[in-house]
């Protein structure tokens, strides 16, 4: 039998702790009216948890808006001197909340850049105890992780295993001391599930940002700031940035072309697979069908 990670045991511990607990003997021999009181404080803390996750990811996204779009948020002066929009905004929460916090808030939005992450999230249980939920505590460790696939990983490994933000933390510094002693990078087995995963993180962070960031209806854009924005300001820097933003696109397209090529013959291959096996099934009924003329 493999020696147990400290995660494991620190889990194993709480378990057992857990199980040990007056509270837990309690629970087997409640009044309906106290289940009921019960089953409001869980909802209670459910509901607490969703705001505060949401919450820490709308911080996040508010300060990626203005760390990206200093033309809308910053004056002529602060542009001029280079301010970081983030750094700024920071410093102003900074004698009630740590960087620390505001900077996990930031990496909580890169990495999970759409609200339908958040309500994936949100929607994580443990089969074996119905009430654990990831926590803000869990997401600002998980967004320390930059490889998608191994964050997937982690994040199955939390609901299965109903880790605590401890538990998880003991993991990763467990990880990242492989990764020291390794002397490469730690890199979690890519199977299909997670090659699909990871194009799908890249399609959501793209579309995310185009929605909230570059081509919001709902605001002034990047676009519609550069056409508005004074002579002075589209010096030889900005136009060589935005030349090069052109070329990309032009890139982008015939790339999207590309996968959308692929995709359509992966769609005639299943689509090929699936007839064939519809006919596999048909051929028995067809062959019995025939054995039962026979015999008439």
């Amino acid at each position: 039998m493999g020696r147990k990670s400290k995660a494991e045991l620190a889990i194993q511990a709480e378990l057992v702790d857990a199980r040990n607990s007056p509270l837990l003997t309690a629970q087997n021999n409640l009044t309906p009216a106290l289940q009921d009181v019960v089953s409001e404080i869980d909802n209670l803390f459910g509901d607490i948890q969703i705001a505060n996750m949401t919450a820490f990811w709308r911080v996040g996204r508010l300060i990626t808006e203005v760390r990206d779009d200093p033309a809308r948020y910053l004056t002529n002066e602060q542009q001029t001197a280079h301010v970081d929009g983030a750094s700024l905004l920071m410093s102003i929460f900074a004698p009630v909340y740590t960087i620390d916090q505001l900077r996990g808030a930031v990496n909580f939005f890169e990495k999970y850049p759409s609200e339908g992450e958040i309500t994936r999230l949100l929607a994580m249980r443990c089969p074996d105890r119905p009430r654990w939920r990831l926590t803000t505590s869990h997401v600002q460790l998980l967004s320390q992780v930059p490889d998608d696939s191994q964050r997937a990983v982690l994040e199955e490994k939390c609901a299965e295993e109903a880790y605590t933000a401890r538990a998880l933390a003991t993991e990763l510094q467990e990880i990242r001391g492989k990764q020291k002693n390794s002397g490469r990078t730690h890199q979690s087995p890519k199977g299909l599930k997670q090659q699909i995963y990871d194009l799908l993180q890249h399609q959501r962070r793209f579309i995310a940002r185009s929605e909230s960031l570059w081509l919001s209806e709902n605001k002034d854009n990047i676009y519609d700031d550069v056409v508005n924005s004074p002579a002075v300001k589209l010096d030889e820097t900005v136009r060589g940035y935005w030349a090069e933003v052109v070329e990309n696109f032009q890139k982008l397209s015939d790339l999207v072309s590309d996968h959308e090529a692929m995709c359509a013959k992966v769609k005639r291959e299943l689509d090929k697979r699936e007839n064939e096996e519809d006919e596999e099934e048909e051929a028995p009924k067809q062959r019995s069908k025939a054995r039962s003329d026979i015999t008439r």
